[in-house]
């Protein structure tokens, strides 16, 4: 299955790994700077779609047509998948899901589940958005979030969301309870390069960073660090899924994301926190 793009310039470095390992035929941005990319650049959707003939067009960046450009492609007969919800729409298109392709998340997840953990406490995650705007924030608060549900299991049923901007850089804070009593603080800032982890349980602590070179475990049997060599990334193995299994079930964005995105711009405009039923 031949495949499409549509990602901001600044995912200049992942789109290179990406057309390096997969059929990808042409990419696509409405955005007046061009990314560095030896890939043939539409700016205009339709262009592309005539051109490639992509079976999917996956979306790695958020912006304000996309909505329309979703439907265009769905009107195209063209697959579509997405990194993160649409705004303003409930479309049959796979969503997300990628931080389950991330080796971060396997190595917290099998040390999750490890009955020598017992219960989680607290987790906390920091993650840096590749990309200027509150759209690509609202996206990495959204990724958090699902990374935090699946690891733990359970979603919580409201959150606080606090947030301020400088420019077109934001930083985004949510705290929420789950329904175990498991305490959360999703980070997101402006800062490419961060990525942390530290989940606590009743029986031990896993805690990663983007500084070091492996993920710590630590528990009554001592503390270790697993090595973890450079992997490809996450959205590689994401993709490729889609493209070989073909018969994934379509997700619908749902209302928690619409849900964010309304806390998020209160949060902005009210210099408050603000609290978001999921």
């Amino acid at each position: 299955m031949t495949i499409a793009l549509s990602a901001h310039p600044g995912l200049d470095p992942l789109v290179g790994q990406l057309v390096a390992a997969l059929p990808i035929k042409g990419l696509y941005y409405p955005a007046r700077r061009h990314p560095s990319t030896a890939l043939p650049f539409f700016s205009d959707l339709p262009a592309m779609l005539r051109a490639t003939s992509p079976g999917v067009c996956a979306f790695l960046s958020p912006y304000a047509a996309l909505r329309d450009d979703v439907r265009t492609c769905l009107q195209a007969d063209v697959a579509v998948l997405c990194a993160g919800p649409v705004p303003k729409a409930d479309l049959p298109i796979a969503i997300g899901g990628i931080h389950r392709r991330s080796p971060l998340f396997a190595k917290a997840l099998q040390q999750r589940r490890d009955p020598s953990f017992a219960e989680p406490v607290y987790l906390r995650l920091v993650a840096g958005v590749q990309e200027p705007g509150l759209l690509p924030a609202w996206w990495a608060a959204c990724r958090q979030l699902a990374f935090a549900s699946d690891l733990l299991g359970e979603a919580p049923a409201e959150l606080h969301v606090c947030a301020n901007r400088h420019g077109r850089a934001y930083q985004v804070v949510l705290t929420a309870t789950a329904p175990s009593g498991a305490a959360l603080q999703l980070v997101v800032a402006p800062q490419p390069a961060l990525a942390e982890l530290t989940l606590l349980g009743r029986g031990g602590v896993v805690a990663a960073s983007a500084a070091h070179s492996g993920i710590a475990l630590a528990s009554t049997k001592g503390t270790h660090v697993v090595p973890d060599a450079t992997a490809p990334p996450a959205e590689l193995a994401w993709l490729r899924d889609f493209c070989e299994k073909k018969n994934l079930p379509s997700e619908h964005s749902g209302t928690s994301g619409q849900a964010l995105l309304g806390g998020l711009r209160r949060a902005l405009r009210t210099r408050q926190p603000v609290l978001v039923a999921l």
